[in-house]
């Protein structure tokens, strides 16, 4: 027997659907930052900056500064222009970052120059922080070596001073290093900000003072490397194996 309900007794749900799209205010953006790039003309303190973007194949502006227009003294502006009173300074976007370590930390971050690792990164710092440490205390130096224009020289000139300083400082503990690593560079097996900055550091010296990285054949090698790639043309001086004729 079968049942049959009526019509009448059936009940029916009326349901209206809406839809909508929400808008975010902040868009993210996917472009690649505008870079300009502020220096002195010989732009040798930016050296490894440039060398980083160039590596990354990123296309950046450079504005060169007049020493004579650059005025530490008498300029309220100059702290606006020039975070710190330094140069380099790299505009990201326009907001400013002064001081080299600083610039080539966001650059490497930018541009998988950093380490893998939280431990590694600090590697990476503690390095680079000692490596520009250095540079400045022999900077004047470096100047006397490559002839640079309007220099002064004066006592920290003295090379042995400098290459005391070095043998010291600096150059057993990134011998060591390079050593311990067991790779073609100083933090894990792959190249970060920090091996730049010591080649940067080392290949005048090893150009000039050759005979000196004798007695530190990891280091000589590891300036040799990054000078031979092809992303650093015209950036290093090309390193290569000197033989010493015995005196006559």
């Amino acid at each position: 027997m079968k049942c049959q309900r009526s019509a009448a007794n059936c009940r029916y749900i009326e349901v209206s659907v809406s839809s909508s799209v929400e808008s975010f205010k902040q868009k993210m953006d996917f472009r690649v930052p505008h870079f300009v790039l502020h220096d002195f003309s010989d732009g040798e303190e930016s050296k490894v900056i440039r060398m980083i973007l160039s590596y990354a194949r990123i296309p950046y502006e450079f504005k060169d500064i007049d020493k004579d227009d650059y005025i530490l003294e008498g300029s309220g502006d100059l702290i606006d222009d020039y975070p710190f009173y330094s140069l380099p300074m790299l505009e990201v976007n326009e907001r400013k970052l002064g001081n080299v370590p600083s610039i080539c930390r966001q650059l490497g971050w930018r541009y998988e120059l950093s380490g893998q690792t939280a431990g590694e990164d600090s590697e990476v710092d503690m390095i680079a922080e000692k490596t520009f440490e250095a540079r400045m205390r022999i900077k004047n130096w470096l100047d006397h070596l490559e002839h640079r224009e309007n220099h002064e020289c004066d006592e920290t000139c003295d090379s042995d001073g400098a290459i005391a300083f070095l043998e010291s400082y600096l150059l057993p503990t990134i011998e060591q290093i390079l050593r311990r690593n067991g790779s073609s560079w100083l933090i894990s097996h792959k190249m970060t900000w920090c091996d730049l900055l010591v080649c940067c550091l080392f290949n005048p010296i090893i150009y000039h003072c050759p005979q000196l990285f004798d007695r530190y054949p990891n280091v000589f090698l590891h300036n040799k490397r990054i000078a031979q790639m092809e992303e650093f043309t015209g950036f290093l001086y090309n390193v290569r194996e000197q033989r010493f004729s015995p005196p006559a």
